[in-house]
Protein backbone atom coordinates (compact mmCIF):
# COMPACT_ATOMS: atom_id res chain seq x y z
CA UNK A 1 0.00 0.00 0.00
CA UNK A 2 1.27 3.31 -1.22
CA UNK A 3 0.08 7.25 0.16
CA UNK A 4 1.29 10.39 -0.78
CA UNK A 5 2.35 12.65 2.07
CA UNK A 6 1.85 16.20 0.68
CA UNK A 7 2.21 19.53 2.73
CA UNK A 8 -1.07 19.33 3.91
CA UNK A 9 0.17 16.20 6.15
CA UNK A 10 2.75 17.44 7.38
CA UNK A 11 1.41 19.57 10.05
CA UNK A 12 -0.91 16.87 10.90
CA UNK A 13 1.86 14.60 11.34
CA UNK A 14 4.15 17.07 13.45
CA UNK A 15 0.70 17.28 15.70
CA UNK A 16 0.03 13.47 16.00
CA UNK A 17 3.87 12.64 17.06
CA UNK A 18 3.80 14.87 20.00
CA UNK A 19 1.69 12.55 21.51
CA UNK A 20 4.06 9.71 21.04
CA UNK A 21 6.58 11.41 22.72
CA UNK A 22 5.21 10.84 26.34
CA UNK A 23 6.81 14.13 27.15
CA UNK A 24 10.05 13.82 25.46
CA UNK A 25 11.02 14.03 21.53
CA UNK A 26 12.13 17.41 20.87
CA UNK A 27 10.58 20.46 19.54
CA UNK A 28 9.84 20.21 15.79
CA UNK A 29 8.96 23.81 14.38
CA UNK A 30 12.19 23.84 12.46
CA UNK A 31 11.88 20.74 10.66
CA UNK A 32 8.38 21.08 10.09
CA UNK A 33 9.13 23.98 8.23
CA UNK A 34 11.89 22.41 6.05
CA UNK A 35 9.74 19.22 5.49
CA UNK A 36 7.47 21.47 3.88
CA UNK A 37 9.73 23.54 2.11
CA UNK A 38 11.11 20.30 1.15
CA UNK A 39 8.18 18.72 -0.68
CA UNK A 40 7.27 22.00 -2.38
CA UNK A 41 10.36 21.65 -3.82
CA UNK A 42 10.38 18.08 -4.71
CA UNK A 43 7.05 16.77 -4.62
CA UNK A 44 5.15 14.83 -2.44
CA UNK A 45 6.52 11.78 0.04
CA UNK A 46 5.50 8.21 -1.03
CA UNK A 47 4.52 6.57 2.82
CA UNK A 48 5.66 2.55 2.15
CA UNK A 49 3.86 -0.11 3.74
CA UNK A 50 6.72 -2.87 5.35
CA UNK A 51 4.72 -5.45 3.50
CA UNK A 52 5.60 -3.26 0.14
CA UNK A 53 9.09 -3.97 0.28
CA UNK A 54 11.32 -6.91 -1.67
CA UNK A 55 13.41 -8.99 0.64
CA UNK A 56 16.99 -8.14 -0.55
CA UNK A 57 16.00 -4.26 -0.85
CA UNK A 58 18.01 -2.08 1.55
CA UNK A 59 16.10 0.28 4.19
CA UNK A 60 18.76 2.87 6.00
CA UNK A 61 17.00 4.23 9.20
CA UNK A 62 17.70 8.17 9.87
CA UNK A 63 17.60 10.21 12.99
CA UNK A 64 19.04 13.47 14.48
CA UNK A 65 21.51 12.89 17.55
CA UNK A 66 22.50 15.72 20.26
CA UNK A 67 21.13 18.97 21.99
CA UNK A 68 18.35 19.74 20.84
CA UNK A 69 19.25 23.76 22.60
CA UNK A 70 22.59 23.75 20.22
CA UNK A 71 20.46 22.34 17.11
CA UNK A 72 17.87 25.45 17.06
CA UNK A 73 21.04 27.25 17.28
CA UNK A 74 23.21 25.63 14.30
CA UNK A 75 20.53 25.12 11.77
CA UNK A 76 19.48 22.14 9.88
CA UNK A 77 19.84 22.16 6.55
CA UNK A 78 18.75 18.44 5.51
CA UNK A 79 21.53 17.66 3.08
CA UNK A 80 23.25 15.82 6.09
CA UNK A 81 21.19 13.63 6.34
CA UNK A 82 20.82 12.48 2.98
CA UNK A 83 24.92 12.85 3.49
CA UNK A 84 25.07 10.55 5.94
CA UNK A 85 22.85 8.67 3.94
CA UNK A 86 25.18 8.39 0.91
CA UNK A 87 27.49 7.39 3.53
CA UNK A 88 26.47 4.50 4.65
CA UNK A 89 25.60 3.19 0.86
CA UNK A 90 28.98 3.68 0.12
CA UNK A 91 30.54 1.93 2.88
CA UNK A 92 27.98 -1.20 2.55
CA UNK A 93 28.17 -0.88 -1.23
CA UNK A 94 24.45 -1.35 -0.79
CA UNK A 95 21.82 1.04 -2.75
CA UNK A 96 18.90 1.84 -0.05
CA UNK A 97 15.72 1.44 -1.35
CA UNK A 98 13.61 3.70 1.49
CA UNK A 99 14.62 5.26 4.45
CA UNK A 100 12.70 4.69 7.57
CA UNK A 101 12.51 6.53 10.84
CA UNK A 102 14.12 5.12 14.68
CA UNK A 103 12.02 7.05 16.70
CA UNK A 104 8.10 8.33 16.08
CA UNK A 105 8.17 11.33 18.35
CA UNK A 106 8.53 14.87 18.45
CA UNK A 107 11.42 16.78 15.92
CA UNK A 108 12.51 12.45 15.04
CA UNK A 109 9.20 12.27 12.83
CA UNK A 110 10.54 14.79 10.48
CA UNK A 111 13.80 13.32 9.66
CA UNK A 112 13.22 11.00 8.08
CA UNK A 113 10.48 12.53 6.07
CA UNK A 114 12.51 15.47 5.04
CA UNK A 115 15.24 13.57 3.91
CA UNK A 116 12.76 11.08 1.68
CA UNK A 117 11.62 14.35 -0.11
CA UNK A 118 15.40 15.22 -0.80
CA UNK A 119 16.45 12.38 -2.01
CA UNK A 120 13.76 11.16 -3.70
CA UNK A 121 13.02 8.06 -1.48
CA UNK A 122 10.04 6.53 -0.42
CA UNK A 123 9.50 6.20 3.32
CA UNK A 124 8.43 3.18 5.26
CA UNK A 125 5.67 3.50 7.28
CA UNK A 126 6.97 1.86 10.55
CA UNK A 127 9.92 3.08 13.21
CA UNK A 128 11.56 1.28 15.88
CA UNK A 129 10.62 2.83 19.47
CA UNK A 130 6.72 3.17 18.82
CA UNK A 131 7.25 6.80 21.10
CA UNK A 132 10.66 8.35 22.51
CA UNK A 133 13.42 6.70 24.42
CA UNK A 134 16.73 8.76 25.18
CA UNK A 135 19.15 5.94 23.92
CA UNK A 136 20.64 4.51 20.67
CA UNK A 137 19.97 1.00 21.51
CA UNK A 138 16.66 0.95 23.09
CA UNK A 139 14.58 0.25 19.69
CA UNK A 140 12.87 -3.31 18.27
CA UNK A 141 16.09 -3.17 15.82
CA UNK A 142 18.36 -4.07 18.98
CA UNK A 143 16.23 -5.86 20.87
CA UNK A 144 15.71 -8.51 17.41
CA UNK A 145 19.11 -9.04 16.52
CA UNK A 146 19.78 -5.63 13.70
CA UNK A 147 23.08 -4.06 14.50
CA UNK A 148 23.47 -0.36 14.11
CA UNK A 149 26.87 -0.12 12.96
CA UNK A 150 28.49 1.34 10.84
CA UNK A 151 26.43 4.00 12.03
CA UNK A 152 27.31 7.21 10.07
CA UNK A 153 26.89 10.71 11.41
CA UNK A 154 27.47 14.44 9.55
CA UNK A 155 27.13 17.41 10.93
CA UNK A 156 25.38 21.07 9.74
CA UNK A 157 29.90 21.94 8.12
CA UNK A 158 29.36 18.20 6.58
CA UNK A 159 31.96 17.07 9.08
CA UNK A 160 31.67 13.34 8.99
CA UNK A 161 32.58 10.02 11.19
CA UNK A 162 31.55 6.35 11.33
CA UNK A 163 31.40 4.18 13.92
CA UNK A 164 31.26 0.53 14.27
CA UNK A 165 31.35 -0.33 17.65
CA UNK A 166 31.09 -4.02 18.25
CA UNK A 167 28.23 -3.92 20.43
CA UNK A 168 25.15 -1.30 19.45
CA UNK A 169 25.77 -0.54 23.42
CA UNK A 170 29.00 0.99 22.36
CA UNK A 171 27.87 2.30 19.29
CA UNK A 172 25.54 4.58 21.57
CA UNK A 173 28.73 5.53 23.63
CA UNK A 174 31.17 6.56 21.67
CA UNK A 175 27.93 8.46 18.86
CA UNK A 176 27.60 10.40 22.55
CA UNK A 177 30.92 11.41 22.55
CA UNK A 178 31.70 12.20 18.84
CA UNK A 179 28.50 14.31 19.02
CA UNK A 180 30.06 16.92 21.13
CA UNK A 181 33.17 17.04 18.68
CA UNK A 182 30.95 17.43 16.05
CA UNK A 183 29.94 20.57 17.77
CA UNK A 184 26.78 19.19 19.97
CA UNK A 185 24.46 17.43 17.02
CA UNK A 186 24.39 15.58 13.78
CA UNK A 187 22.40 13.58 11.48
CA UNK A 188 22.51 9.96 11.78
CA UNK A 189 22.22 6.71 9.55
CA UNK A 190 22.47 3.44 10.64
CA UNK A 191 20.74 0.05 11.72
CA UNK A 192 20.90 -0.47 8.03
CA UNK A 193 18.59 -3.44 7.09
CA UNK A 194 17.11 -5.46 4.27
CA UNK A 195 12.92 -5.96 3.56
CA UNK A 196 12.52 -9.33 4.98
CA UNK A 197 14.18 -8.17 8.92
CA UNK A 198 12.32 -4.74 8.47
CA UNK A 199 8.93 -6.81 8.53
CA UNK A 200 9.80 -8.34 11.70
CA UNK A 201 11.77 -6.12 14.04
CA UNK A 202 9.83 -2.91 13.37
CA UNK A 203 6.59 -0.85 15.01
CA UNK A 204 3.94 -0.83 11.84
CA UNK A 205 2.49 2.04 10.70
CA UNK A 206 2.86 4.46 13.10
CA UNK A 207 3.30 7.80 10.64
CA UNK A 208 -0.05 6.43 9.35
CA UNK A 209 -1.50 6.76 12.91
CA UNK A 210 0.66 10.17 13.79
CA UNK A 211 -0.84 11.48 10.76
CA UNK A 212 -4.29 10.53 11.80
CA UNK A 213 -4.29 11.33 15.57
CA UNK A 214 -2.98 14.63 14.09
CA UNK A 215 -5.96 15.74 11.87
CA UNK A 216 -8.24 14.85 14.79
CA UNK A 217 -6.82 16.61 17.38
CA UNK A 218 -6.41 19.43 14.96
CA UNK A 219 -10.08 19.36 14.12
CA UNK A 220 -11.15 19.52 18.02
CA UNK A 221 -9.28 23.45 17.87
CA UNK A 222 -8.22 23.18 21.25
CA UNK A 223 -11.31 21.09 22.80
CA UNK A 224 -9.71 18.87 25.65
CA UNK A 225 -12.33 16.58 25.95
CA UNK A 226 -13.24 15.96 21.71
CA UNK A 227 -9.11 15.27 21.42
CA UNK A 228 -8.87 12.74 24.71
CA UNK A 229 -11.85 11.44 22.62
CA UNK A 230 -10.22 11.48 19.87
CA UNK A 231 -7.02 9.82 21.20
CA UNK A 232 -9.08 7.22 22.31
CA UNK A 233 -11.05 6.29 18.90
CA UNK A 234 -7.77 6.42 16.95
CA UNK A 235 -5.34 4.31 19.34
CA UNK A 236 -7.84 1.69 20.31
CA UNK A 237 -8.44 1.07 16.61
CA UNK A 238 -4.73 0.84 16.13
CA UNK A 239 -2.00 -1.31 17.48
CA UNK A 240 -1.71 0.61 20.49
CA UNK A 241 -4.58 0.03 23.11
CA UNK A 242 -7.56 2.47 24.60
CA UNK A 243 -5.99 5.26 26.33
CA UNK A 244 -7.22 6.10 30.15
CA UNK A 245 -7.83 9.75 31.93
CA UNK A 246 -5.64 9.14 35.58
CA UNK A 247 -6.19 12.60 37.27
CA UNK A 248 -7.04 15.99 35.76
CA UNK A 249 -5.99 18.53 38.31
CA UNK A 250 -3.36 20.79 39.16
CA UNK A 251 0.42 20.42 39.25
CA UNK A 252 1.18 21.31 42.77
CA UNK A 253 5.09 20.11 43.21
CA UNK A 254 7.54 19.50 40.58
CA UNK A 255 11.37 18.45 40.80
CA UNK A 256 13.59 19.08 37.82
CA UNK A 257 17.30 18.79 37.43
CA UNK A 258 20.06 17.56 34.16
CA UNK A 259 21.67 15.00 35.33
CA UNK A 260 24.25 13.13 33.41
CA UNK A 261 22.69 14.65 30.14
CA UNK A 262 19.75 13.27 31.41
CA UNK A 263 16.31 15.73 32.32
CA UNK A 264 15.14 13.65 35.92
CA UNK A 265 12.83 14.10 38.39
CA UNK A 266 9.45 14.20 39.42
CA UNK A 267 5.46 16.05 39.22
CA UNK A 268 2.94 15.88 41.25
CA UNK A 269 -0.90 16.51 40.68
CA UNK A 270 -3.37 17.35 43.01
CA UNK A 271 -7.02 16.41 41.56
CA UNK A 272 -9.65 18.17 40.73
CA UNK A 273 -13.30 17.96 40.43
CA UNK A 274 -14.34 14.24 39.89
CA UNK A 275 -10.32 13.52 41.42
CA UNK A 276 -10.85 15.85 44.65
CA UNK A 277 -8.75 14.25 47.32
CA UNK A 278 -6.41 12.49 44.71
CA UNK A 279 -2.54 12.36 43.77
CA UNK A 280 -1.04 11.36 41.08
CA UNK A 281 3.03 11.35 40.94
CA UNK A 282 4.89 10.84 37.77
CA UNK A 283 8.27 10.31 37.63
CA UNK A 284 10.32 11.01 34.71
CA UNK A 285 13.74 10.69 32.68
CA UNK A 286 13.58 12.91 29.55
CA UNK A 287 10.53 11.10 28.99
CA UNK A 288 7.40 10.40 31.35
CA UNK A 289 8.19 6.99 32.95
CA UNK A 290 5.97 5.95 35.54
CA UNK A 291 3.10 7.40 37.27
CA UNK A 292 1.54 6.20 40.93
CA UNK A 293 -0.93 6.96 43.56
CA UNK A 294 0.61 6.59 46.36
CA UNK A 295 2.18 3.38 46.45
CA UNK A 296 0.52 1.79 43.76
CA UNK A 297 1.76 1.54 40.34
CA UNK A 298 -1.17 3.21 38.02
CA UNK A 299 1.00 3.47 34.24
CA UNK A 300 4.90 2.29 33.58
CA UNK A 301 7.24 2.58 30.74
CA UNK A 302 7.51 1.45 28.35
CA UNK A 303 3.75 2.20 28.20
CA UNK A 304 2.83 6.03 27.29
CA UNK A 305 2.37 8.73 29.87
CA UNK A 306 1.36 11.95 28.16
CA UNK A 307 0.67 15.47 30.24
CA UNK A 308 -1.70 17.45 28.52
CA UNK A 309 -2.60 20.89 29.21
CA UNK A 310 -6.03 21.41 30.64
CA UNK A 311 -7.19 24.48 28.30
CA UNK A 312 -5.57 23.18 24.80
CA UNK A 313 -5.31 19.71 25.14
CA UNK A 314 -1.32 19.83 24.13
CA UNK A 315 0.84 17.80 25.21
CA UNK A 316 3.33 19.23 27.96
CA UNK A 317 7.12 18.36 27.06
CA UNK A 318 8.95 17.97 30.18
CA UNK A 319 11.13 21.19 29.50
CA UNK A 320 7.95 22.88 29.54
CA UNK A 321 6.45 21.74 32.71
CA UNK A 322 5.31 24.70 35.40
CA UNK A 323 4.19 24.37 39.06
CA UNK A 324 0.28 25.40 39.02
CA UNK A 325 -0.76 24.69 35.56
CA UNK A 326 -4.14 22.62 35.25
CA UNK A 327 -3.42 19.03 33.48
CA UNK A 328 -4.36 15.62 32.27
CA UNK A 329 -2.86 12.75 32.86
CA UNK A 330 -3.60 10.43 30.31
CA UNK A 331 -1.97 6.63 30.05
CA UNK A 332 -1.88 5.26 26.67
CA UNK A 333 -1.08 0.89 26.04
CA UNK A 334 2.51 0.43 24.38
CA UNK A 335 2.41 -1.58 21.49
CA UNK A 336 3.10 -5.31 21.57
CA UNK A 337 6.25 -5.31 20.24
CA UNK A 338 7.62 -3.03 22.78
CA UNK A 339 5.80 -5.48 25.54
CA UNK A 340 8.01 -8.12 24.06
CA UNK A 341 10.34 -9.85 27.05
CA UNK A 342 13.79 -8.75 24.66
CA UNK A 343 12.63 -5.37 24.88
CA UNK A 344 11.57 -4.83 28.34
CA UNK A 345 14.84 -5.89 28.89
CA UNK A 346 16.27 -2.61 27.14
CA UNK A 347 13.09 -0.29 28.07
CA UNK A 348 11.12 -1.88 30.89
CA UNK A 349 10.92 0.24 34.07
CA UNK A 350 14.40 -1.52 35.73
CA UNK A 351 16.44 -0.20 33.08
CA UNK A 352 15.65 3.52 34.17
CA UNK A 353 15.31 2.38 37.77
CA UNK A 354 11.99 3.51 38.21
CA UNK A 355 10.56 -0.32 39.32
CA UNK A 356 11.72 -3.86 39.12
CA UNK A 357 8.65 -5.64 36.81
CA UNK A 358 6.45 -4.15 33.67
CA UNK A 359 2.90 -4.72 34.53
CA UNK A 360 0.37 -3.62 31.78
CA UNK A 361 -2.00 -0.56 32.20
CA UNK A 362 -4.78 -2.46 31.44
CA UNK A 363 -4.00 -4.91 34.66
CA UNK A 364 -2.94 -2.00 37.10
CA UNK A 365 -5.99 -0.47 36.40
CA UNK A 366 -8.16 -3.44 37.46
CA UNK A 367 -6.63 -3.64 40.42
CA UNK A 368 -7.23 -0.15 41.00
CA UNK A 369 -10.87 -0.49 40.44
CA UNK A 370 -10.98 -3.65 42.50
CA UNK A 371 -9.47 -1.77 45.07
CA UNK A 372 -12.10 1.33 44.91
Amino acid sequence: MKKQLTEHDIPSLACGARYLGSGGGGDSTLLQFLALRAIREEGPVTLLSPIALADEEWVVPVAIMGSPTIFSEKLLRGSEIVGAIHMLEQDKEISARAVMGIEIAGMEAMVPVLAAAISNLPLVDCDGMGRAFPELQMTTFHAFGIHAAPLMMMNERGKCYRISGASNEEVEHEARHKVMELGGWAAIAGYPMQGRAVREVVIHQTFSLAIRLGEAVRAAMGNIDQIVGALVRHFENSIYGTPCKLIEGKVVDLHRNMVGGLLRGNLIVEGTGFYVGEQVEILFQNEYLFAKKGERALAMVPDLICVLDADTGNPIMIEDLENHRKVWIVAIPSPPLLRDAKMLEIVGPKCFGVGKEFYPIEHLLVQEGGEE
